[in-house]
């Protein structure tokens, strides 16, 4: 159901379709439908029954494992410590005490108008409807040592949802390509035309998207964007691109359970 909201905004954005402000909630009303009866031959009965009460357990957390088709148990107080221990980093997260999402919808719309006012060239479409939090899931890094938790925070019920995704478009042209590779075909044809000499080398950062210092990559991008002699400068004011990154990146807010 998310790659379809996904698909419907993109189309949206490009004019294609028009919706009404409830789409977003009737698609999220969609994915939470029971289906109709359905026997795998893969999953038996003695299995399902297994998972029912794996279910009620309360000190057991049944968790998908990471980059793998497979579930992993987990000691349900290790679970929450481990979780705990990532979002307790005040210089990463800030706990709400209220939903701030109509502000965040209130600004963003603020500096979509002035951009659509400033430019002919892009337009950003105002953000319409009813929004919530986004939401937190986490999986289980079995390929990793004390099995450590990937976060990943779902904005597809969030205002700024469709605004980052029309941003990313917008962007992409200005990354730079020297040091990039856009798939693991081209990887593979970069190694074979090379001369066979040297080392290849693997880096791994931990908690890679918390530890981006994000006013230092808006800097970068900035200067990518209107300071990069070889490319052409965006047309959209400088404070209202990084005023729609700040709000893209640092005001997405979610929950946890």
């Amino acid at each position: 159901m998310e790659l379809l909201l996904d698909s419907v905004q993109q189309l949206e954005m490009w004019n294609t379709v028009r919706t009404t402000d409830a789409r977003q909630p009737l698609l999220l009303a969609e994915a939470l439908t029971e289906r109709g009866p359905h026997t795998s031959g893969i999953f038996t009965r003695e299995m399902k029954e297994a998972a029912k009460e794996l279910k009620v357990k309360e000190d057991i957390t049944v968790r998908r494992a990471d980059k793998t088709a497979a579930f992993v148990l987990i000691k349900t107080k290790e679970y929450h410590k481990k979780l705990d221990a990532i979002l307790s980093d005040s210089s990463k997260f800030e706990r709400l005490t209220r939903n701030p999402t109509e502000d965040i919808k209130r600004d963003a719309n603020h500096v979509i108008s002035t951009i659509n006012a400033a430019t002919n060239a892009v337009h950003l479409s105002p953000i319409q409807g009813d929004f919530s939090l986004g939401y937190l899931y986490r999986n289980i890094k079995t390929h990793k040592e004390g099995n450590p938790l990937r976060p990943i925070i779902s904005q597809t019920p969030a205002p700024t949802c469709a605004l980052a995704k029309r941003l990313n478009q917008i962007l992409t042209p200005y990354v730079p390509r020297r040091y990039s590779l856009s798939s693991s075909v081209e990887f593979l044809e970069e190694i074979c035309d090379s001369p066979g000499t040297g080392f290849i080398a693997s880096l791994n950062v931990e908690s890679l998207f918390t530890n981006v210092p994000i006013n230092e990559t808006i800097d970068i991008i900035m200067d990518c964007v209107y300071r990069e002699p070889l490319t052409a400068t965006l047309n959209i004011p400088e404070a209202s691109l990084g005023t729609v990154m700040d709000i893209c990146t640092k005001r997405a807010p979610f929950s946890t359970h």
